[in-house]
């Protein structure tokens, strides 16, 4: 999608008069935003948004963690998050290890090259963040922060 491609995405939905319909529809127009951005940085460096995560994830764990709970923070199934950490055995980026504390699960942990990986997009991907949020002030950053974890803690409480 060009940037044409993105402004005209800005204006699907307007039709939506509810304010709690739009402002949903507003959450996922900028997520969408967000990703196709994104898709374009990670490209470069030949991984998706789903692995950098994972690299994010695991650059924070110098023990590793087990499967489960990297699907747990990424909202993904364990077949999923099974198959992508898999593909990224395969390339080099991760290795899989029993969990020394519980032989029933299996750790992932960054590779050397996954670490350089995610050192080589990490600055790329502050940048990006800082780009796409320039438009907001550091105090409209913070609040938009607080309302969205907010939102969050609401959506989980009510449907949970």
């Amino acid at each position: 999608m060009n940037k044409k491609g993105l402004s005209d995405f800005l204006e699907a939905y307007n039709f939506i008069e509810d304010i709690s319909g739009k402002n949903i529809v507003n959450i996922i127009k900028t997520t969408e935003i967000i990703r196709h951005v994104y898709d374009e940085l990670f490209s470069k460096y030949g991984i998706s948004e789903p692995k950098f995560r994972v690299l994010l994830i695991l650059s924070i764990e110098e023990d590793g963690m087990a499967l489960c709970d990297i699907g747990k923070r990424m909202l993904v199934t364990r077949a999923n998050m099974t198959g992508l950490v898999d593909r990224m055995v395969k390339e080099g980026l991760v290795e899989k290890k029993v969990n020394p504390e519980d032989k029933r699960s299996i750790k992932a942990y960054l590779t050397p090259k996954g670490i350089d990986l995610f050192e080589s997009v990490k600055d790329k991907h502050i940048e990006f963040s800082e780009k796409m949020t320039r438009s907001l002030s550091e105090e409209e950053k913070k609040q938009l922060s607080h309302l969205l974890q907010k939102l969050q803690r609401g959506i989980v409480d009510s449907f949970e």
